[in-house]
């Protein structure tokens, strides 16, 4: 920042200087013509008739002398008792009707300053640049009047000096000024940046706005943010590894006793029993870290990362073919109700939602009931809800079934608490909602998503 503005006003000053310089210049030039213009006047007032009297002897074109000063120095040295040192740097010539050359200061050439027309004109003579003003008198004579162009040039470059010189006195201030500034607007950026730095991880108590300068509240708004969203995933993940590790102690401890009853057994039969408990308990471990790993999947960022364009009704549809041998072992009957439905999701998590909702009513509805999947639009919304004819839930525990590891008591079910709590995570992900009721068909538990629709 400070290498910036210091360059910046470099800038600044080089385009003033050139600002000056010009206007310097062109102010000089006018003020300079204006003298020419004046000069020439004065010259045929006081020249022109005694001209006449001298035209009756023709000769050698009178040249006044001494105009030879030379500039050295500025201001008061350049002026003397008897003339200034410029004088050389003017010229003046009187030129009859036929061209001849009648009188000339000695600082001028002895051929014609400029055209013999009236008005100005740039020219070289003999290599040097002269800025002439020519004038016709009444009596048809040329007065010409000029000036060598670097005393403009000296002018102007003097006023564009005069301008920038207090500046670039006044740089090394600025400049110290400027640092200075700079040092006291960052010092609470760098107090704060010492803070991040030092801080703990577990600490994530937001940062004080107030102690930053205007420009950097955004900058700080957007981290207390990003502080706030880690303390509640790591609350979220402190929580989860809680709770796994308390649910999968109970299973893999009846894991090790069946396992040991196995190795133990003292006939066929009894080792065949205890076989088929440890394999139903590997069961109940295996899906007990499948839905572990789910939840953790679904609640990881609170939000859809990837979104891929979905026909809901066909998602459902190879769901439901991998849940039919739950279905079918329990003879349970299933009715599809599938519209297409188009939205804009993750395809594994609302996969995951579908999945959950057949099993849990697979599984939670008794031998031979009536499971029922139906996929429609309605009012800009995409809608899937999952019915069954089994004992429900009642009003009272529909909010606590949404609770991670949250089981009914007496429902003689095993399992782990999960499947609903993964529902609500994606749902939530997915800007959806999701409400239980009594299925107003079959008389049991209907669960109803609903989602953003795509047109």
């Amino acid at each position: 920042m400070l290498w910036l503005l210091l360059g910046t006003l470099a800038v600044v000053m080089a385009a003033a200087g050139l600002l000056s310089y010009r206007a310097g210049l062109q102010e000089a030039g006018e003020m300079f013509d204006a003298r020419l213009v004046q000069s020439t006047r004065v010259l045929v007032s006081l020249v022109d008739e005694p001209l006449s009297e001298l035209n009756a002897f023709p000769g050698e074109p009178i040249v006044l002398r001494g105009w030879h000063g030379q500039a050295h120095g500025v201001g008061e040295a350049l002026a003397f008792n008897d003339g200034h040192a410029y004088e050389n740097k003017l010229a003046f010539q009187v030129w009859d009707a036929q061209g001849r050359l009648l009188l000339r200061s000695d600082s001028a050439p002895a051929r014609p300053l400029a055209t013999l027309k009236a008005g100005y004109e740039d020219v070289v003579v003999d290599g040097a640049h002269w800025r002439a003003f020519t004038l016709r008198s009444p009596n048809g004579r040329w007065f010409q009047s000029a000036e060598l162009t670097d005393i403009r040039e000296e002018l102007a470059g003097d006023i564009a000096g005069g301008t920038l010189l207090p500046l670039l006195l006044s740089l090394p201030l600025i400049a110290l000024l400027v640092w200075w500034s700079v040092a006291l607007a960052t010092r609470s950026l760098r107090r704060m940046s010492h803070e991040i730095g030092q801080r703990d991880p577990e600490r994530m108590t937001p940062l004080d706005p107030a102690q930053v300068p205007l420009e950097a509240r955004g900058l700080v708004d957007a981290i207390n943010g990003l502080l706030q969203r880690l303390d509640a995933a790591l609350a979220r993940e402190r929580t989860f590894v809680a709770d796994a590790a308390h649910e999968l102690r109970t299973p893999i401890s009846a894991l090790k006793v069946h396992a040991d009853n196995a190795c133990h057994a003292g006939d066929e039969g009894e080792r065949e029993s205890s076989q088929q408990l440890l394999t139903a308990s590997v069961q109940r471990v295996e899906r007990l870290v499948a839905q572990l790993l789910s939840l953790s999947r679904a609640e990881s960022t609170g939000r859809v990362v990837a979104r891929t364009r979905l026909d809901l009704a066909a998602l459902a549809g190879i769901e439901i073919d991998a849940a039919r041998p739950l279905l079918d072992a329990r003879d349970q009957t299933l009715r599809l109700d599938l519209q297409p439905v188009l939205v804009s999701g993750d395809e594994i998590a609302l996969g995951l939602l579908v999945r959950n909702l057949v099993e849990n009513a697979a599984r939670y509805a008794p031998a031979g009931a009536t499971v029922e999947v139906r996929t429609w639009k309605a009012d800009g919304r995409a809608f899937l809800s999952v019915d069954d004819s089994g004992p429900g839930i009642p009003d009272d525990e529909r909010e606590r079934v949404f609770d991670r590891f949250y089981r009914r008591l007496g429902s003689r079910h095993e399992g782990s608490g999960l499947g609903l709590a993964i529902v609500k995570e994606v749902v939530t992900a997915h800007a959806g909602t999701v409400r239980l009721a009594q299925s107003p068909h079959w008389g049991g538990l209907s669960v109803s998503v609903e989602l953003p629709c795509l047109a």
